[in-house]
């Protein structure tokens, strides 16, 4: 481990705020936009790209993206995780108190268990030593092509849920564990950007970028739709846990940083456990009337526009 281990933990907390924040800017900017669909992708770029708040969210975002990078280049990724998750604090104070949202006690006990997971995993952190190296062509394939497809399918089922006055409105799982998975396969390839620094190989040569950059915006994409459905702090807590939830397990296994011996083994398998229940046990359907927003979300699909 570097020395400078407390200074890349840091920086790992701030690029976490900094991306959910960033990414409670798009639900503010999903307010004002017209009712989204992925069936719609080019209206769905213009809605998000013409808005300013938007636009001022995704800076937030990336600049949160590039500061995880640097603290990957100091931190190996088993330790770096419970600070990835640190951001959910500054999502959850914007929801709650800008937002109005507001969670049940079984949400909350789900956020519980995220932080209890999150220190598991740091209990475990310190005998990882660092990655082996790069994965062969065919494991990256074999990790990254299912992380594509497997979203699209979920999300497809997010779309296909009955709409309508009589319909109950969904929490946003399917929605959000779509995202997320999406969001952590960007992650997975921004890891292997950075263990690029160690060998000769040029970036453009790889699948790296190119996984990075079709994951992101397709995760950006369905994070946008589920935000103007959902509540903020709903698809924000599902989508990071199951992002770094799958970050962690898919890098343990594409690049090699092994399994460490007892105790540290067993408190990252409660970890990944935890991880695992707190999205599970999350309700599918909201049981309360929560406070409105200054805009109603929008019904689907009944929605008559002009040809884009």
């Amino acid at each position: 481990m570097d020395v400078d281990t407390p200074w890349a933990t840091a920086v790992a907390v701030v690029s976490s705020s900094a991306y959910l924040l960033g990414i409670a800017s798009f639900k503010v900017a999903a307010r004002d936009m017209e009712p989204l669909r992925g069936t719609r992708p080019v209206r769905l770029a213009a809605a998000m790209l013409t808005s300013r708040t938007w636009c001022g969210g995704a800076v937030l975002a990336v600049a949160g993206a590039a500061l995880q990078w640097m603290a990957l280049s100091s931190l190996t990724l088993p330790a770096a995780h419970p600070a990835l998750l640190a951001g959910l604090a500054a999502l959850l104070i914007f929801a709650t108190a800008e937002l109005g949202e507001r969670l049940n006690r079984r949400e909350w006990g789900c956020v519980g268990l995220t932080g209890l997971a999150a220190l598991m995993v740091a209990l475990s952190g310190a005998d990882f030593g660092p990655a082996a190296g790069l994965p062969s062509p065919a494991l990256l394939a074999a990790l990254a092509l299912p992380s594509l497809v497997l979203p699209l399918a979920l999300f497809s089922a997010g779309e296909l849920s009955p709409a309508g006055t009589h319909a109950r409105p969904l929490t946003g799982v399917a929605y959000g564990v779509s995202a997320g998975i999406l969001v952590g396969t960007a992650e997975l390839a921004l890891g292997g950007i950075t263990l690029l620094r160690h060998t000769d190989t040029p970036l453009v040569a790889t699948p790296y970028p190119y996984l990075l950059v079709t994951a992101a915006a397709m995760g950006i994409a369905q994070l946008q739709i589920a935000l103007q459905r959902c509540r903020l702090v709903m698809i924000g807590i599902i989508a990071t846990v199951t992002a770094k939830t799958y970050l962690l397990g898919t890098s343990i296994v594409l690049y090699g940083y092994g399994w460490p011996g007892q105790p540290a083994r067993g408190f990252l398998i409660a970890g990944l456990t935890l991880s695992f229940l707190a999205i599970a046990v999350l309700p599918h359907h909201e049981i309360s009337k929560r406070r409105e927003e200054v805009r109603p979300q929008p019904a689907w699909p009944p929605y008559r526009e002009r040809p884009w």
